[in-house]
């Protein structure tokens, strides 16, 4: 019954039509019953045909409910799509905020460990310095008890006294050399410590590095899909537009976030397709999110961007 929907006057046609064949057919009807010659009327009888309004037929009733319930099914159908989208913004900002607070949980406990080498290189620091107080004192000591013998020596003959002094001596060696080494030891395991909390320093800072360059990534990721967006939300779709056109743009921005000049670098092998796409990115005119990027990732990033502008809802 599309002709119906088609054509508001078509039923009313019909109808006239249907009844002109009833009254003629009832008047061949009546001449052969009664078996008389009808006297041919000087003109036509005048047939009255009433003009039917489809919309207040079955048929019309029947069409404004199925067009309602399809204007109703595709608001619902808008409506789930776009509870949809929230829905999946919503998990990717809490997997976003996830990774970040397993980055800062990452962050904290490596300066935890930073701290708690800090603290660990300070209390053997402490340590040393008491075991050379305490070295300090044994010789003071040691000194004194020598100066003690020293006096004592004196009354001894010469001969006893070189024989303890030669002795003496040898022991004094013994400990310097004793002493030589300890001092040796400590500054291999100094150098050795040193050594772990550059290396521990190296490693902070790479991590720092990398997730910089991770946060970085993101961002540019984030803003490049807010470009496409603002241009595909500006663009305008040419009749000519199908499925598979695709347009290679180089979009260039000044610091601020506007845009400067855009360029075709392929074409779709559309003219007008190429020129609606390049349109739309003039008419967003101004990213106001690249004004707050750092001018070091600006520069590397977004002083060009180039955009493959292929809208998903084309025709066939």
């Amino acid at each position: 019954m599309k002709w119906l929907r088609n054509d508001n006057y078509s039923i009313p046609i019909v109808l006239a039509v249907s009844l002109h064949l009833v009254i003629l057919v009832a008047g061949v009807v009546v001449i052969d019953l009664n078996g008389e010659e009808q006297k041919t009327p000087k003109r036509p009888p005048i047939v009255n045909a009433t003009v039917i309004d489809i919309s207040q037929t079955i048929i019309g009733k029947r069409e404004a409910e199925e067009k309602v319930a399809r204007q109703q099914a595709a608001s619902l159908a808008a409506q789930k799509k776009k509870e949809a989208e929230q829905k999946r913004q919503k998990e990717v900002e809490r997997k976003a905020l996830e990774e970040k607070q397993k980055q800062l949980a990452k962050a904290k406990k490596i300066a935890q460990e930073k701290e708690d080498a800090q603290k660990k290189a300070a209390e053997k620091e402490r340590l040393k310095e008491q075991q050379q107080l305490a070295k300090q004192a044994e010789s003071k000591r040691l000194a004194k008890e020598a100066e003690q013998k020293r006096v004592e020596e004196l009354r001894l003959n010469e001969k006893q006294r070189k024989e303890e002094a030669l002795a003496q001596n040898a022991e004094a060696e013994r400990k310097a050399e004793e002493e030589r080494k300890r001092e040796e030891e400590a500054a291999r395991l100094a150098a050795e410590q040193k050594k772990a909390e550059e290396a521990a320093a190296a490693l902070a800072a790479a991590e720092e590095e990398r997730k910089q360059a991770a946060e970085e990534a993101q961002m540019v990721q984030s803003i490049s899909g807010l470009i496409n967006d603002r241009v595909t939300a500006n663009w305008t779709r040419p009749p000519s537009a199908r499925n598979g056109m695709k347009t290679y743009l180089r979009i260039y921005f000044l610091p601020n976030g506007e845009v400067r000049n855009v360029d075709v670098t392929k074409s779709s092998g559309d003219g007008l397709f190429d020129q609606k796409a390049v349109d739309a990115v003039y008419k967003v005119r101004k990213i106001d999110e690249l004004s707050q990027v750092d001018s070091y990732v600006f520069e590397r990033n977004f002083r060009q961007v180039d955009l493959i502008f292929n809208p998903q809802d084309l025709r066939n």
